[in-house]
């Protein structure tokens, strides 16, 4: 746009030098023919400052043209990366679930630790997914606890008191 204006005001600039004369008001017949001769050399400066409107237009266009592509092409990319993360996050919260299933805790709680990383970037429905995984693993480890305390207290000589 702005190259599109500086070109209308050098044709405009150019227009208007070429309009001033001498001061002389008598045209002669030279002059006269020089003026024909002129007209036709303005129209070809209108000729070629239309050609670079259109050229300095359709350069801007083909600017438009390649930023849309470009947009197109990273938004393609960033849905690529979401879904491996996504699809990488499934695969997560299927091996915690069946850790759980095992009662294997610490693995669960190791894959845990590094799904909360990706916690953040994934969609609500998976993070409401992992949220309930975290408190069925602290049930199931606060249980353990409990199990273990109760052991103790079993295995260790009772105090007559």
């Amino acid at each position: 746009m702005q190259q599109r204006l500086t070109l209308t005001f050098c044709a405009a600039v150019l227009l208007a030098l070429a309009g001033c004369g001498d001061g002389d008001q008598s045209p002669s017949t030279s002059e006269t023919e020089n003026d024909a001769s002129s007209g036709s050399g303005m129209d070809s400066v209108k000729e070629k400052t239309q050609a670079a409107m259109d050229s300095a237009s359709e350069a801007g266009a083909q600017a438009m043209d390649a930023l849309t592509e470009a947009a197109g092409i990273a938004a393609q990319q960033a849905e690529q990366m979401g879904a491996t993360a996504g699809t990488r996050a499934q695969e997560m919260i299927d091996k915690i679930k069946t850790y759980l299933d095992e009662n294997n805790l610490s693995s669960a709680e190791d894959v845990m630790a590094k799904l909360s990383g990706l916690k953040e970037s994934l969609p609500e429905s998976m993070r409401e997914q992992i949220d309930r995984l975290e408190v069925k693993l602290d049930e199931m480890q606060g249980q353990e606890q409990g199990e273990q305390v109760e052991q103790t207290e079993q295995t260790s000589p009772q105090d007559p008191g």
